[in-house]
């Protein structure tokens, strides 16, 4: 019972402040300021206090970089997005199915996120260009360049394309690792958004570490990322973490 109330008030506390966050936007708009500006404040404040309330608790080892970068992370959950922005500011390339999510989507396409069809080269050519740009304006761009989600512990392999990019642009890549210690967080295979949003949101608290590498530059950054990443993740594969039930 307390699972349901709990997870009753975050899916209300959820919808409303990203409800309201969306009406600052658009009288931001109508107030003169860029939609760019808008959709960066929209961001920035709905970071701030939605994350924790939805129970999501990050540990955080090494130090994001502040100027403009490709940060590249592996992707175990729709979730996985919030964790890395709780801590820098970017623009995310996210799979096209997402604009159509209650909320999230529209939420998403305001704030600057790249949508891609994967299975669609013009789309995925499409997407590698508005990558290059933001990067060519010292933008930065949050990808997971295993183009799905996955349990892991390891990364599946990465798709080279935005590390391309980086390298056209003189943009430093930097390899950012998470895990959650409830392998229940994972959003895979026939997993429904809604259901597993529900799901998610009964629990106490949701357990991640976030850990952001060293600056890759050069040909090989695809590779060495997914090094650095998968040599992180096998901590835990050593070491599993045992987590106590919702």
């Amino acid at each position: 019972m307390r699972g349901r109330l709990r997870s009753i008030w975050r899916l209300f506390d959820f919808a409303l402040s990203t409800f309201f966050g969306i009406v600052g936007f658009f009288l931001r708009i109508v107030m003169g300021k860029p939609k760019e500006v808008a959709g960066l404040r929209f961001r920035r404040r709905w970071l701030q206090k939605v994350p924790r309330r939805l129970g999501l608790q990050m540990t955080m080892e090494g130090e994001p970089y502040s100027g403009p970068c490709l940060y590249v992370a592996n992707h175990i959950s729709y979730i996985d997005p919030i964790g890395i922005l709780m801590y820098v500011d970017a623009k995310i390339v996210a799979k096209a199915e997402i604009a159509n999510w209650p909320l999230v989507g529209y939420s998403a396409s305001i704030t600057g996120t790249i949508f891609v069809k994967r299975e669609h080269k013009d789309s995925r050519s499409s997407a590698a260009q508005a990558v290059r740009e933001a990067l060519m304006r010292n933008e930065s761009i949050l990808v997971f360049p295993e183009g799905t989600t996955s349990e892991g512990p390891l990364t599946l392999p990465f798709r080279p394309r935005t590390f391309e990019a980086a390298e056209a642009a003189d943009i430093p890549v930097q390899p950012v690792a998470l895990f959650y210690e409830d392998p229940s967080v994972a959003y895979i295979g026939d997993d429904q958004f809604l259901s597993h949003f529900i799901s998610l949101s009964q629990k106490k608290s949701v357990q991640g570490h976030i850990a952001f590498g060293p600056l890759l530059t050069g040909e090989d950054t695809c590779e060495r990322a997914k090094a650095w990443i998968d040599q992180y993740q096998s901590r835990f594969i050593s070491n599993p973490v045992v987590h106590e039930p919702a």
